[in-house]
C-alpha cells in the first residue's frame, strides 16, 4: 500500500509538472515512507511513495516502467493473487526481474490490456502511462478499498490518493463544497459518490476504469463489475453452503496474509474479527498479534470476548486503553487532517489508537471490515427480515415471521421490532406490543421541539443539492438493504476510515471479507442463510463454531468500536475544550449551522436528555477541517515528516 499522484498537462507542450508531483507526494509521505520518485514524460507526470510489503528490495520501487519502455505504473494497493497471474504470465513469454505484484500488474496490462482488472483478486487504485498509445489508464478495485481522486479542467488532469495531495500542489482546489455539508451533517452520509468536500475534486467510483487520451485530452470512464445476483448463485453456492463459505474464507486468509513483513489482525471480540483470528491461526506457525480497542462500562466493554479468544487460539494480545485526558480536540484535529474530510462518528477515536499500537509491531493488519454488511450482522436487520416473510405470503412464511418477532423480542426487546409493517400484525399482537414497550425500555421519551438545524444561507440554496437513489436488484427488501450497505452506504464510509488510520502510521490494511468471491458468494445466497433460527450472520456463525468458543460464536450482543465520547464530553477539560470550539466565533460564522442548533444539542447533551455526542462530533470535526483544509492548509500528522517540513499554506 503506498501513495500515488499524477498530473497530466492539457497543454502539450507544458513541461511536465514534476514540482507539482513532488508537493503531492510530500503531503503522502505518510502512505509510503520507505521510498520516493517521480516520473516525468513530455506533459505527463507520476509520483508514488512506497511502503515496501513485496519484495523490500530497491527492484519493487516506483514508478516502475516496463523493460521494453513503454508502460509505467504507479500502484497503491495488493493484488493478492499475483503468484498465480505471475505464473501464467511467466507462460506467455514474461520475464520478470522483481518478486512485486507491481511487476505482474504492469505485464498484466500489457498482456491483456484494460481486461486485465477482471483477472485480479485485491485492492488497488493505479495509473498506467501508454508512451506509445499516449494514454493513461487509471482503475479502482470493485469495492473502493483503495482512494483514488482526481482533478478534471480545462489546465490538467490530476490524481491522488488524498484529496490533501492535490491541495498541496494546486491551492485552488481549496474550494467548499457546501452542498456536500448540507448531505454530511444530519445523518453522516458520506463517501457514497463521486462528490467530495472539495467542488472541484472528484471520487473515482469502486469498480471503474478511467481512460485520459492525451492527443485529444478525451476523457472515458466504464463500470467493469456489477452485482448480478444469479450469476453469482450459480457460481460460488453449492448445495452446501456452509462448506463453500468455509473453503473461501480459508483461501482469502491465505491470499491476504501474504506479505515480506510481520502481519497482526484487529479483534474487537465480536464473531467478524474473531473468525479472522481463527482462520490466521490454522496457517501461522507463530502466534497471532491481536490489537483490540478497551474500555470500562457495560456498554462498551469487549474485553471479556477479546480474551476468550486470544486464550483459545494462544495469540499475542495488545488492548490499548487510551482515554483523552484533555486533548479530545488535538487528536481530532491529527485524525481529520488524515481523513481530509469530517466524519460521522467517534469511532475513529479507538481504531485510530489501535492502528497506532499496531504500527509498533507490524506492517500489515486483517480487519473485519464488511462481515456485518455481508451476511445481516445488524440488529435492526431483524424487522426486514421479518418484513419479507410477512409479505411472501403463506401459512409458514408467516408463522416464521411470528416466530422471529418472538425471538428478538425475548432476546432484545421491542427496540428492533418497531419498523416491523403494522399491516402484517393482527389486532392483538399490536395491543400486546403496545402495553409491554414500557416493559421492554422501548417507550421513547417526549422530544423537545429540535430548532431549524442548517443556517437560512445553507438552507435556502437548493443548488446542486446531493439526492442518491437506492439500488433493487433483489426480490426481497434485506437483500436489497445490504445490497445498499455494501455498495454506497456503509462499507465506501468504512472503507475511507480504515485506510486513512491505518496510513496515518504508515500500516497496509488489509479486508478478507471483501475478497470479491465472498463479496459475490453473499450477494448470491439465500437470505435464509444470514438471518436464520433467530441468529444472525447464522452462515458465518456454523463456520466460526468448530474454531471459537461458544461464547463468541454465540454471542447476541453487538457493539463494534464502541467509544465513550458521550461521558467524555459531558464534564472535564474535553467538554470544555469542546464547548470552547463548538461556541468558537469561527465555527458560528460558517454559516452553516444556526446558533440555536449547536445550543439545544449541546445543552440536550449536557443535561442527559439524550446522547448527542455524535452529532456533537461531526459539528467538531467540521469546525476543525475548516480549519485545517480551508481557512489554511495546515498539516497534522501523526507521526513527524524527517526532511523540510510541510509548510502551511495560508
Amino acid at each position: 500500500m503506498c501513495g500515488i499522484s499524477g498530473v497530466i498537462w492539457r497543454a502539450q507542450d507544458r513541461p511536465a509538472a514534476r514540482h507539482e508531483v513532488e508537493r503531492m507526494n510530500a503531503m503522502q509521505f505518510h502512505r509510503g515512507p520507505d521510498g520516493g520518485g517521480v516520473f516525468t514524460d513530455g506533459n505527463v507526470a507520476l509520483g508514488h511513495r512506497r511502503l515496501s510489503i513485496l519484495d523490500l528490495s530497491e527492484l519493487g520501487k516506483q514508478p516502475m516502467t516496463s523493460a521494453d519502455g513503454r508502460y509505467t505504473i504507479t500502484f497503491n494497493g495488493e493484488i493478492y493473487n499475483y503468484r498465480e497471474l505471475r505464473g501464467e504470465l511467466a507462460a506467455a513469454g514474461y520475464t520478470f526481474r522483481s518478486s512485486t505484484d507491481t511487476e505482474v500488474l504492469l505485464a498484466a496490462y500489457a498482456l491483456w490490456g484494460e481486461a486485465c482488472v477482471s483477472r485480479l483478486n485485491g485492492m488497488w487504485a493505479f495509473a498506467i502511462y501508454d508512451r506509445d498509445a499516449r494514454t493513461v489508464f487509471l482503475s479502482r478495485d470493485r469495492f473502493g478499498i483503495k482512494p483514488l481522486y482526481v482533478v478534471d479542467d480545462a489546465q490538467r488532469f490530476a490524481f491522488a490518493s488524498e484529496m490533501k495531495a492535490l491541495l498541496a500542489a494546486f491551492p485552488d482546489l481549496r474550494d467548499v463544497n457546501y452542498a456536500m455539508l448540507r448531505y454530511f451533517l444530519p445523518w453522516g452520509s458520506l463517501h457514497d459518490g463521486p462528490e467530495t468536500f472539495f467542488n472541484r475534486i472528484e471520487s473515482v467510483p469502486p469498480a471503474h476504469n478511467l481512460i485520459v487520451e492525451l492527443a485529444s485530452g478525451r476523457r472515458r470512464s466504464y463500470s467493469y463489475w456489477s452485482v448480478d445476483p444469479e450469476a453469482f448463485a450459480r457460481k460460488w453456492v453449492g448445495t452446501s453452503p456452509v462448506d463453500d463459505l468455509d473453503a473461501l474464507l480459508q483461501s482469502a486468509i491465505q491470499l491476504h496474509m501474504r506479505a515480506d513483513v510481520p502481519v497482526g489482525t484487529c479483534l474487537s471480540g465480536g464473531l467478524d474479527s474473531s473468525t479472522i483470528v481463527a482462520l490466521m491461526s490454522e496457517r501461522h506457525p507463530e502466534k497471532i498479534r491481536t490489537y483490540s480497542g478497551l474500555y470500562k462500562g457495560r456498554e462498551y466493554d469487549e474485553e471479556i470476548y477479546v480474551d476468550a479468544v486470544n486464550r483459545h487460539l494462544g495469540c499475542v494480545g495488545e488492548g490499548v486503553r487510551r482515554q483523552p485526558d484533555g486533548d479530545l480536540l488535538d487528536d481530532l484535529a491529527t485524525i481529520t487532517w488524515h481523513q481530509d474530510t469530517p466524519s460521522a462518528g467517534p469511532g475513529l477515536y479507538t481504531q485510530f489508537n489501535v492502528m497506532e499500537r499496531a504500527s509498533r509491531d507490524v506492517k500489515v493488519i486483517l480487519d473485519g471490515q464488511g462481515g456485518d454488511e455481508l451476511f445481516a450482522g445488524y440488529l435492526p436487520y431483524y424487522q426486514t427480515r421479518i418484513n419479507d416473510l410477512f409479505r411472501r405470503g403463506g401459512v409458514r412464511p408467516y408463522l416464521s415471521g411470528y416466530w422471529l418477532m418472538a425471538a428478538v423480542w425475548k432476546h432484545h426487546g421491542t427496540k428492533w421490532l418497531n419498523g416491523v409493517d403494522d399491516r402484517f400484525l393482527v389486532s392483538h399482537s399490536r395491543a400486546f406490543l403496545a402495553r409491554h414497550r414500557k416493559r421492554f425500555g422501548s417507550t421513547p421519551a417526549p422530544q423537545a421541539v429540535e430548532p431549524a438545524f442548517f443556517h437560512p444561507d445553507l438552507a435556502a440554496n437548493e443548488n446542486g443539492a446531493i439526492t442518491r437513489s437506492l439500488g433493487t436488484p433483489y426480490a426481497d427488501e434485506l437483500s436489497n438493504v445490504l445490497y445498499n450497505h455494501t455498495m454506497t452506504q456503509s462499507i465506501p464510509a468504512l472503507l475511507h476510515y480504515e485506510d486513512r488510520n491505518s496510513m496515518a502510521f504508515s500500516v497496509e490494511a488489509r479486508v478478507p471479507f471483501l475478497d470479491y468471491r465472498i463479496v459475490e458468494f453473499a450477494m448470491g445466497l439465500d437470505p435464509a442463510y444470514k438471518i436464520r433460527n433467530t441468529w444472525t450472520k447464522w452462515i458465518l456463525r456454523k463456520v466460526a463454531a468448530p474454531r471459537l468458543p461458544a461464547s463468541v460464536t454465540w454471542r447476541r450482543s453487538k457493539l463494534g468500536y464502541p467509544t465513550p465520547a458521550n461521558r467524555w464530553i459531558r464534564s472535564g477539560r474535553d467538554a470544555e475544550h469542546m464547548r470552547d470550539l463548538l461556541f468558537s466565533r469561527s465555527f458560528l460564522e460558517r454559516n452553516v449551522v444556526t446558533r440555536e442548533a449547536v445550543e439545544f444539542y449541546w445543552r440536550e447533551h449536557q443535561e442527559g436528555r439524550s446522547d448527542r455526542s455524535w452529532l456533537l462530533y461531526r459539528y467538531a470535526t467540521m469546525e476543525l477541517w475548516f480549519r485545517h483544509f480551508i481557512d489554511r492548509l495546515e498539516p497534522r500528522t501523526a507521526r513527524p515528516v524527517p526532511g523540510p517540513a510541510l509548510a502551511a499554506t495560508a
